[in-house]
């Protein structure tokens, strides 16, 4: 029992820092000029992965992004991940709004960020230029958590690329220990029952 707690302890230690760094968010920056790996939701006529054209690419020539010029309602873009209960998150992303009436009639744009069905982001009249978001502490009490973007636009389109999703931090002590506890009592448990003569 000591032998098999220290290995989970040293698994734990070895499998941190790659899990600290890994993007949980599969195609975050649309390098694969499709839709695959999200789904869509709301309204998604005006949807689609495209050149980014605002002339300042975020990373060459032929950056992809994702735009969403929907204006009778809301968009949805959203990606199920694989979350660990009690843990911390941090998701990254970058912005930018074209104003495709080029000035003749006032855009306006509303933009949200949902985790786990919770509004976790919001901001009206993003700006032109290509801006870096960060939101922080993020947390779910769920094993698969629904990350989404809601975009609605008013003679604009609003783009979106570089999404990425990390773990920032473990759970508190004392959840640690509470999840230690729990595991034990499970594992001694099953031991119990297996010498219980038949």
């Amino acid at each position: 029992m000591r032998n098999l707690f220290s290995a989970l302890l040293c698994a734990a230690a070895f499998a941190a820092p790659s899990a600290f760094a890994a993007n949980l968010i599969t195609d975050g920056d649309f390098s694969a000029a499709t839709l695959a790996a999200w789904t869509q939701g709301g309204d998604p006529l005006l949807q689609y992965v495209g050149y980014d054209y605002s002339y300042i690419p975020l990373t060459n020539e032929f950056n992809h992004v994702f735009s969403d010029g929907n204006y009778a309602s809301a968009g949805l873009l959203g990606q199920q991940v694989a979350t660990a209960p009690g843990y911390r998150y941090t998701l990254e992303f970058d912005l930018q709004r074209a104003d495709t009436s080029f000035g003749a009639l006032p855009a306006i744009n509303d933009s949200e960020v949902l985790f786990n069905g919770v509004v976790v982001w919001h901001q009206t009249n993003t700006s032109s230029e290509w801006t870096h978001y960060v939101v922080s502490n993020l947390s779910t009490n769920k094993a698969s958590t629904l990350l989404q973007f809601s975009n609605r636009n008013f003679y604009d389109v609003t783009a979106i690329d570089n999404v990425s999703l990390v773990l920032s931090a473990v759970p508190e002590p004392s959840s640690a220990l509470m999840l230690s506890l729990g595991l034990g009592g499970l594992l001694l448990a099953g031991r119990a029952k297996r010498r219980r003569p038949d």
